[in-house]
C-alpha cells in the first residue's frame, strides 16, 4: 500500500496532537480544540485541491469527472475522521463529540452519494443529495459551536 507524503504528514500531525495528553492531564475544550484544529486544516486544504473547479464542471455538463471529484472528498473526509476519533474528548463532551463524528459520518456518505449521481449522469439527484450534504455539515457546525472551531467547520463543499 502506497501512502503519500500529505498522509505521513497527517499522521504525524494527529500523533502530536496526542502526544500532550500523555501526562495524564485533562482534555479541556481548549486543549480539543489545539489537537483538532490542525488536523482540521490539513484536511481543508486536501478537499479545496480536491474540488477545485468541480462547480464549472458541473455546470459545463462535464459530470463525470466533478463526481470523481466528489468521491475522492468523501474519501478525504473519510480520513479525517479516522484522525479525529483517535482524540480524546473532554469527558464532559463526549456525546457532543460522538455526535459531531457522526454528522461528519453522514456528510462523507452524502458527498460520496452526490459523485456517483454525478458520474451517472443524474444532475438532479446529484444537486438534491448536494443540499443535503450541505445540512450535514450545518449539523457538524451546530453541535461543535462550543468549541468555536474555525478550520473544523463545515462549508458547502463543491468548488
Amino acid at each position: 500500500m502506497k501512502r503519500t507524503p500529505g498522509t505521513f504528514a497527517a499522521i504525524a500531525i494527529a500523533m502530536l496532537a496526542i502526544a500532550p495528553l500523555a501526562t495524564g492531564e485533562e482534555q479541556t475544550r481548549d486543549s480539543y480544540k489545539a489537537q483538532v484544529e490542525p488536523i482540521c486544516a490539513a484536511n481543508r486544504s486536501a478537499n479545496e485541491k480536491i474540488m477545485a473547479g468541480a462547480r464549472d464542471r458541473v455546470n459545463k455538463g462535464k459530470l463525470v469527472p466533478a463526481g470523481k471529484q466528489f468521491v475522492r472528498a468523501s474519501g478525504s473526509v473519510a480520513g479525517l475522521i479516522k484522525q479525529l476519533a483517535t482524540v480524546p474528548a473532554p469527558s464532559a463532551d463526549e456525546r457532543r463529540i460522538e455526535h459531531w463524528l457522526g454528522s461528519i459520518q453522514l456528510l462523507k456518505q452524502r458527498l460520496r452519494e452526490v459523485g456517483k449521481y454525478y458520474k451517472a449522469g443524474e444532475k438532479i439527484k446529484a444537486a438534491h443529495t448536494s443540499i443535503l450534504a450541505e445540512r450535514a455539515g450545518l449539523s457538524a457546525n451546530n453541535t461543535s459551536i462550543v468549541f468555536h472551531f474555525h478550520y473544523c467547520r463545515f462549508s458547502h463543499i463543491g468548488g
